[in-house]
């Protein structure tokens, strides 16, 4: 940043720094770059900026606006269809680095996300790329002027004062450091003016010269050029106000300290310059009061030491009540006789009591704990306050002037999002203290959105998706399942998550609801990445993880599952309100092929060359069968009751009597079941056809059969 010493430039320095900076690397000499492209545009929050319309000087030179000294940008390349470029290439610079990929969006735009750093205002960079034109790879800098915005206004609409009384007004700005002051009084026809440096803030004395109503306008200048009504230039808005100038038959003296400490005990507070006046007699003490007339209260006294060479006269001071300049003026009197006027404060001297902080919707509290980004209101008690200053650098900081008092103030407070330190310290007066904000990292529960899940047949789909609402089916075998987290989407959108501590709970589940395993992973730790403001202060923490395998940590595996087998996946936050996500994935299949043993009895068997005959219902028989069973498709993990398989036949295989006609054959078997399967026992019905090995000759069946489950 230029600091307030530096040697002004004229405008015709800047418009050859800035030729000279928008001039290309000798391989793009004679090439414009507006030629190639159909625009540029830098976004950066809610802005858009477009390349060719803040591009004020010429010569491809962008005029940035920056609130801090690292912004977080998207830079797009909208291509010109007449001029083919063929993929574009960032290259390294001193002032950048590259959040992500640069790609290329359908055939439209190049998009690349970058992170200015190390930027000051009035100090140029350039942002380097490469592209491939008409065969030949060229080099291209895009040549960035940042400057900070000039806010500045008076903290007062309306000043009065007496003539020859001088004033001090505070001026407001977020940047004070930016602004040219004054080396010493300006003089106008009614006024004179000096914007002087206090501290770390600015302010503006007024000393009034002509009676009467005027509007003041003083004028204000920065230490660097900025647009400025479509030109650039130097200057700032001016410091606008309403004065007015009294008439007073007594003269005014001006004290060179607005602030005189009260003192109970010892009455002494030090010495103060005023203006030279010859009634004023050295080493007699004068009453100073706050009323003309005689029954004024006694404020303090002073006693003139010594005159001074610069028209002042030196006195110590004793105070006896307080008092506010916004109360009143002062008189200075000699016994009962008033001499002349005055003004100053007489306050406590200033020491803060404690510092208490409240969030929106909270209350207050002593724990000064802060997160990036958040605003926050602060109370701090103590004596003294209405005339302290405090500051919070690099917070940005208000005082609420509603609410004030010698005892009491209260300032809103912002943290910015990108804070490079854990501790705020709390300077008052210019002095540090021994209070401090804490700056924590936010670890507060994200929308599950941020986490997806991939298993066959599906890639990557948000957790939050509609599609996982309702049940999912996979046919194939669901050769695993894997969980990951795009620890992009955690600190999107503006609102900060910080680090998120997620559990996932898996169970698996047969198609009769019986829980064959479950598994809980827990302090499955993940923080946002890169392309989060945050993320150079989440490397510590070891939550870089970005996908979890749950075959590893199942112990009956995926692809092991039986038909209709269940897994219930349940995704939550290990604590905070956010509802958990849960997901079914069943093992869906058509049918399913088993081998079967049953026993079928009173068949009735048909042969080509006899006449019907019906199997001994005393006697059993034995059949063994690869059979094909059909699921349901509206009832999950229902069979359908009907069956085709293919085997072998005992024919009354159990019966020992010896008439018995035992045979063997092999068979085709379509067989209708009962709908409830559940009971042990049931009758099935056959029906199917086959050849019987010691009859020589083929043969159909039908009847019903025993159909034993063990």
């Amino acid at each position: 940043m230029n600091t307030p010493n530096a040697k002004p430039f004229s405008l015709f320095s800047i418009v050859l720094m800035t030729t000279i900076l928008g001039l290309y690397s000798s391989s793009v000499r004679g090439q414009n770059i507006n030629e190639l492209f159909q625009r540029i545009e830098l976004r950066f929050d809610t802005l858009i900026l477009d390349f060719k319309q803040h591009d004020i000087q010429g010569n491809n030179h962008f005029f940035l606006p920056i609130r801090q000294s690292s912004e977080e940008i998207e830079l797009r390349w909208y291509l010109n269809a007449e001029r083919p470029v063929v993929p574009l290439g960032i290259l390294s610079g001193k002032h950048y680095e590259q959040n992500d990929s640069l790609l290329q969006i359908g055939n439209d735009y190049y998009r690349v996300r970058l992170k200015l750093k190390d930027l000051e205002a009035g100090q140029a960079f350039s942002i380097l790329f490469s592209a491939k034109v008409n065969d030949e790879r060229r080099n291209f800098e895009l040549n960035i002027y940042p400057y900070l915005i000039p806010k500045i206004a008076l903290a007062e609409d309306e000043v009065e004062l007496f003539r020859g009384e001088e004033k001090s007004i505070e001026v407001i700005t977020p940047n004070p450091e930016i602004f040219v002051i004054d080396d010493d009084w300006k003089e106008t026809e009614n006024y004179d003016y000096w914007l002087r440096r206090q501290g770390s803030s600015l302010q503006l004395s007024i000393r009034g010269k002509s009676v009467g109503s005027f509007e003041m306008e003083i004028p204000t200048r920065v230490h660097f050029f900025h647009p400025l009504n479509g030109q650039v230039s130097k200057s700032a808005q001016a410091l606008k106000s309403n004065l007015n100038i009294k008439p007073s038959r007594l003269r005014y003296l001006n004290a060179d300290r607005e602030n005189i400490f009260y003192d109970s005990e010892s009455r002494s507070a030090g010495e103060i310059q005023l203006d030279y006046d010859s009634r004023l007699r050295i080493k007699q003490q004068y009453r100073i009061e706050d009323a003309n007339e005689s029954a004024g209260r006694l404020v303090a006294e002073i006693v003139p030491k010594s005159s001074l060479g610069n028209d002042k006269i030196l006195c110590e001071v004793f105070s006896y009540s307080h008092h506010r300049i916004t109360d009143g003026y002062l008189y200075i009197k000699d016994g009962t006789r008033t001499i002349a006027m005055t003004n100053f404060n007489v306050v406590n001297r200033p020491q803060i009591q404690s510092i208490e902080m409240m969030r929106e919707g909270g209350d207050w509290t002593e724990n000064l704990n802060v997160f990036p980004g958040e605003t926050v209101e602060l109370r701090i008690r103590g004596n003294g306050l209405s005339i302290s200053k405090f500051n919070f650098t690099p917070c940005e900081h208000k005082r609420d002037t509603s609410r004030v008092s010698d005892r009491i103030v209260f300032y809103t407070l912002k943290v910015p999002v990108d804070i490079d330190r854990r501790k705020v310290s709390v300077f008052f007066n210019e002095d540090i203290t021994a209070y401090e904000l804490i700056v924590r990292e936010y670890n507060r529960p994200a929308p599950l959105s941020f986490i997806n899940i991939d298993y066959d047949g599906a890639s990557r789909i948000p957790i939050t998706s509609e599609k996982l609402d309702k049940p999912v089916f996979v046919r194939s075998t669901i050769q695993d399942i894997t969980i990951y987290f795009d620890r992009s989407e955690i600190d999107r959108g503006g609102r900060l998550h910080g680090m998120q501590n997620i559990e996932i709970e898996v169970r698996i589940l047969s198609k009769d609801n019986q829980l064959l395993d479950i598994q809980t992973i827990r302090n499955i730790n993940i923080c946002p990445d890169e392309t989060s403001p945050r993320s150079q202060f989440y490397k510590d923490e070891g939550c870089d993880r970005t996908s979890i395998s749950l075959n590893t940590h199942l112990l009956r595996k995926t692809f092991a599952l039986e038909a209709f087998d269940q897994i219930v996946i349940e995704i939550r936050h290990k604590s905070g309100n956010i509802p958990p996500e849960r997901i079914h994935i069943y093992a869906d299949r058509k049918f399913d092929f088993d081998v079967d043993i049953s026993f079928p009895a009173g068949l009735l068997l048909l042969t080509p060359d006899s006449d019907t005959r019906i199997g001994n219902f005393t006697g059993v028989s034995t059949a063994f069968m690869a059979q094909f069973k059909f699921y349901s498709q509206k009832r999950i993990g229902q069979l359908n009751p009907f069956q085709i398989g293919a085997g072998f036949l005992a024919l009354n295989a159990f019966n020992f009597s010896e008439t018995a006609e035992r045979d063997l054959g092999v068979v085709v078997l379509a067989s209708i079941v009962p709908v409830r399967r559940k009971n042990s026992f049931s009758v099935p019905i056959y029906i199917g056809g086959g050849y019987l090995f010691n009859e020589n000759q083929l043969m159909f069946l039908f009847g019903p059969g025993l159909q034993v489950r063990f």
